[in-house]
């Protein structure tokens, strides 16, 4: 039971972290600077909170450093970097279904390392959840059309990332927990956005009013500490394969939460798209990963 309550809860929160982006990026914010400022913000204040209940766990060798180091860069700076920069472009629901694309990526990383191919019902599953989010955000796609073909390979790479990162956390075995290891990766990841923001002169996050403050905080606290924090939990309970499956509901969500908050339409083909969602996270989760985590 705590495995799912962590699952959910941590994919909702995800779901609610692409509208507040989206929602500050419509006001003007600059992506790779919002990216930046929300994981430096959010990383330090973990690990002052972890500091003070004194369950914060360092790396404690270049091994342990290099591991948390590569999870920030790409779980952070790669994957949010080019979510945000794309969303510029896209819709909030059609990054997060280019972007959670992930578990495909997952299985099939993971069948070729084990050289063992998924099963049937997995194989199903991801073509449901493909088609799935496909019908969610159509409308998105539709209205910006394929000229902005390249927008949408950004937050496909980010995926890629994410799911190398995925693998990498489960493969390596670091001996931290899941709370220490996000509060690093997202302070580590910030960093590395800041670094490439200052070498390319881009301009830097400016907060004017109460409501970017208001949705700047809750990207910073629940859409990046608790959403990530439950996420490493779970990814900890769980296998990489069988977590990653359930990423295929946020997709779902962001357009669900993006109807009341960026007035978004949300369509009966988009109903049917949350049912095939369902279904394909059902058949996704009953599977062992071939890693048999």
């Amino acid at each position: 039971m705590t495995y799912y309550v962590y699952l959910m809860s941590s994919v909702i929160l995800m779901a609610s972290s692409f509208v507040a982006a989206k929602s500050l990026l419509m006001a003007g914010a600059p992506p790779t600077g919002l990216a930046a400022t929300r994981f430096i913000v959010a990383g330090i204040l973990a690990v002052i909170f972890l500091a003070l209940r004194r369950s914060l766990q360092a790396p404690k060798s270049a091994r342990e450093l290099f591991g948390v180091s590569l999870i920030g860069a790409l779980q952070t700076a790669v994957l949010f970097g080019t979510g945000f920069l794309a969303m510029r472009h896209l819709s909030a629901a059609t990054v997060a279904l280019f972007t959670l694309t992930m578990p495909l990526w997952v299985v099939l990383f993971d069948s070729v390392l084990n050289k063992k191919p998924p099963g049937t019902p997995t194989l199903v599953g991801i073509f449901l959840g493909v088609v799935g989010v496909g019908l969610v955000v159509q409308d998105g796609i539709s209205i910006v059309g394929l000229s902005f073909f390249k927008w949408y390979l950004l937050p496909l790479a980010g995926a890629v990332s994410w799911a190398c990162a995925t693998i990498y956390t489960k493969r390596s075995a670091l001996p931290l927990s899941g709370w220490s290891l996000n509060a690093w990766q997202m302070l580590i990841g910030g960093l590395v956005l800041a670094l490439l923001s200052w070498l390319l002169a881009l301009p830097a996050l400016h907060l004017s009013s109460l409501s970017d403050w208001l949705w700047f905080g809750w990207l910073v606290v629940p859409g990046s500490i608790v959403s990530f924090g439950l996420w490493f939990a779970a990814l900890n309970i769980g296998g990489a394969t069988v977590t990653s499956g359930y990423l295929f509901l946020v997709p779902f969500f962001t357009a669900l939460l993006s109807v009341p908050i960026l007035d978004a339409r949300f369509s009966a083909s988009q109903l049917v798209g949350g049912i095939a969602v369902g279904l394909a996270v059902w058949l996704i989760s009953r599977q062992p990963s071939p890693s048999g985590d």
